[in-house]
């Protein structure tokens, strides 16, 4: 299947001009320019397009890291941190499967378009703030991060409270403690799990976990399938630059609160987390893999818990508006000095 920008290519090659227009994708062909097989793509793949134009856009009128996956929505935007790839498009199932106010844009590394990338959290972090504020220049904010990106996103909401900015929310999405991310911790946890899995449960639960693993290789291929390979050497530097990164990162106190949405594997190491956080809340996942969670059939356990604690910081921030502003138009009693004295 080839990838969105050459099938973009290819349509304008015939005169095929896409819009987006209130929040629909719009299409002016000239006529027998679209065969039945380019209509069914157009039709297939229209949220990839759509998102695909808007990153465009975004590029061109606003910050390059900041890609509009589900720009729509009145409530405050969440700023999702990606993962260890560089590749935001993680999120757009999740968004979704958010409130329709619910705005959602990605935070991209640099190194993606063949530039040198980053080779630290707090670099990454820095840069990724930058961006952040350029697009909104002061908080609230809402941020999450998931798998490695989880870390890079901790590090984001340190800096911006660094800088005197208020963050409501930051979310770790399947995020293990950086310490996770050396080689043998990564090692004994993957035989550990493959061990469990296929040593416990009904024949019909190995299985199914066999199958499920094996169905998560080749949709993770399908999904890279017609990307060039420059465009996968990118992809490949970022993502090791990122992974080392993430190791050699120690975590510093942070004086708020954070939310880890967790499976039920010690992969995640929350203990570790909630000892740098003043306070954090664990959202379980349950049982299930945190693939299937973001890119499979149970995306909705993870839209509906992460829409909870998007609401319920939403609410703080709006109570906090309305508080503020009520002191500020608060009536002020005037004195007539002469009467007084």
């Amino acid at each position: 299947m080839m990838d969105t920008a050459t099938l973009l290519s290819k349509l304008r090659e015939r005169d095929v001009k896409l819009w987006i227009e209130e929040g629909r994708l719009k299409c002016s062909a000239p006529v027998g320019a679209l065969e039945p097989e380019m209509r069914g793509m157009l039709t297939s793949r229209k949220e990839e397009i759509m998102a695909f134009l808007r990153q465009a856009e975004a590029r061109k009128n606003g910050p390059a890291a900041i890609v509009p996956i589900k720009p729509e929505g009145r409530r405050s935007p969440l700023f999702a941190v990606s993962g260890h790839g560089g590749d935001v498009f993680w999120l757009l199932a999740l968004a979704r499967h958010l409130d329709a106010e619910q705005p959602v844009l990605g935070v991209q590394p640099p190194g993606l378009d063949g530039s040198e990338p980053l080779r630290s959290v707090e670099a990454l972090a820095r840069y990724e703030v930058e961006q952040i504020r350029s697009y909104r220049p002061h908080g609230p904010y809402l941020i999450a991060g998931h798998c490695a990106g989880g870390t890079i996103a901790f590090e984001v909401a340190q800096q911006l409270t660094s800088a005197g900015e208020e963050v409501a929310l930051v979310a770790l999405i399947g995020t293990p403690y950086p310490t996770m991310f050396r080689q043998a911790p990564q090692l004994l946890l993957r035989l550990r799990r493959h061990l469990r899995a296929l040593t416990t449960g009904s024949f019909a639960e190995r299985k199914g976990y066999i199958v499920s693993r094996l169905q998560g290789r080749l949709q993770k291929r399908t999904a890279l399938a017609g990307v060039s390979p420059a465009v996968m050497a990118a992809r490949w530097r970022v993502e090791s630059a990122t992974v080392e990164a993430v190791r050699n990162y120690t975590p510093r106190h942070y004086a708020n609160h954070i939310d880890l949405f967790v499976t039920r594997d010690e992969w995640h190491r929350s203990d570790l987390w909630r000892a740098v956080a003043s306070t954090a809340r664990e959202q379980s996942l349950g049982y299930f893999d945190i693939d299937d969670l973001l890119l499979g059939s149970q995306v909705e356990v993870l839209a509906k818990l992460l829409q909870d604690r998007l609401t319920s910081a939403q609410n703080a921030i709006d109570h906090a508006g309305r508080a503020h502003a009520s002191i500020a138009i608060k009536p002020t009693v005037d004195f007539n000095l002469e009467q007084a004295s």
